[in-house]
């Protein structure tokens, strides 16, 4: 952890949480640094990226002390107490370790890591620093997600639900290399993975993938495109149909949940419809703009820090979902159905 200075988990609420921010392209600009900006908990203190333009850009519209292209100089740094990670795949996983290593609150773009090993080194060093650890899935706290969780919260029944996500995703796109992107499963799938996850009270026990190259198989050599089947403990099944060969003047996503003669459509995260058995509940929910819950999570997290208590999406959900995510391109390329054990992705954390 960092030293007297900084703001300590239950400590003087204050002072602001430093944070520095690595990978400065398009995401971190357009996702995470507005509602940095906007914030009365964060504060910017450096900014990074191999492409030094990228970081002295930020630098500048954030008003951070320094930008560099070298993350060891922001790790070491003692004035920053948090990291926010939007870099390439590949380097999620030793960027999130290093940095809790560092005594760094780390809130990284997903996916967690490329595979299992990766994911659990980053869960250890998590636990032995005892800092706070977020993924970025923020879908799950999507202000139309969360009021759908509401409105079923006292629903016992099983429930039945399909996400479409589909989107135009060239076969150039780096997410389809592998051993840099994962893949769309891996490197996105985890998103809706996590998703389903969290519209489902029970844990999940199976999953079945049918799949394959959707796109030029010349210039893409893993699955991109298909349907994904999460089967629960208590029965309730989700199922996400992903298509990396969709038509961009489609709306991207689209949610259905059905339980117990109820039905909720969440259209693009920017209108939620509910339905249920005899009309008095009918409810429509229109926002002002999409919201995918990005806000929402830095919030939380800000809030970990400042007040303790467990991070958004911390090491058990992170690993959750990228663990499902390793089991799809499994289960496509076996042609069966994977169990998914509680066991095998529940962290001890090492935080208040």
């Amino acid at each position: 952890m960092s030293g007297d200075p900084h703001p300590s988990i239950g400590g003087d609420t204050a002072m602001p949480v430093r944070v520095g921010l690595v990978g400065c392209g398009g995401f971190m600009r357009h996702m995470h640094l507005p509602h940095l900006l906007e914030s009365e908990v964060f504060q910017v203190a450096a900014t990074c990226d191999v492409d030094l333009s990228a970081a002295d850009a930020m630098c500048a519209t954030a008003g951070a002390r320094y930008a560099t292209d070298d993350p060891a100089r922001l790790l070491a740094d003692q004035e920053i107490d948090a990291v926010i990670i939007a870099t390439r795949h590949d380097s999620h996983a030793a960027l999130s370790a290093a940095a809790a290593r560092a005594g760094k609150h780390v809130l990284c773009e997903k996916p967690m890591g490329l595979n299992a090993r990766e994911c659990h080194e980053v869960a250890e060093a998590v636990r032995r620093a005892g800092v706070h650890y977020t993924v970025g899935y923020n879908r799950g706290m999507a202000p139309l997600v969360v009021r759908a969780r509401d409105i079923l919260a006292d629903r016992p029944e099983k429930r039945l639900i399909y996400h479409r996500i589909q989107a135009p995703f060239p076969a150039s796109h780096w997410t389809h290399i592998a051993e840099v992107g994962g893949g769309r499963f891996v490197g996105e799938g985890c998103h809706i993975f996590d998703l389903l996850c969290e519209l489902v009270p029970a844990p999940p026990s199976s999953v079945y993938a049918s799949g394959g190259t959707f796109l030029p198989p010349d210039q893409v050599t893993i699955p991109d495109s298909g349907i994904v089947a999460l089967t629960f403990a208590d029965g309730s099944i989700g199922t996400t149909l992903i298509a990396s060969d969709g038509c961009g003047r489609f709306p991207k996503e689209s949610t259905e949940i059905y339980c117990a003669a109820r039905a909720i459509l969440i259209h693009d995260f920017s209108s939620l419809t509910y339905r249920d058995v005899d009309g008095a509940g009918d409810e429509t929910i229109t926002l002002p703009a999409q919201d995918k819950g990005h806000g929402r999570e830095l919030a939380l997290f800000g809030e970990a820090i400042r007040d303790g208590g467990p991070a958004p999406n911390g090491p058990s959900h992170a690993l959750r979902a990228a663990l499902i995510s390793f089991k799809v391109l499994e289960s496509i390329a076996t042609g069966q159905p994977v169990p998914i054990d509680p066991s095998e992705y529940t962290i001890e954390e090492n935080v208040p």
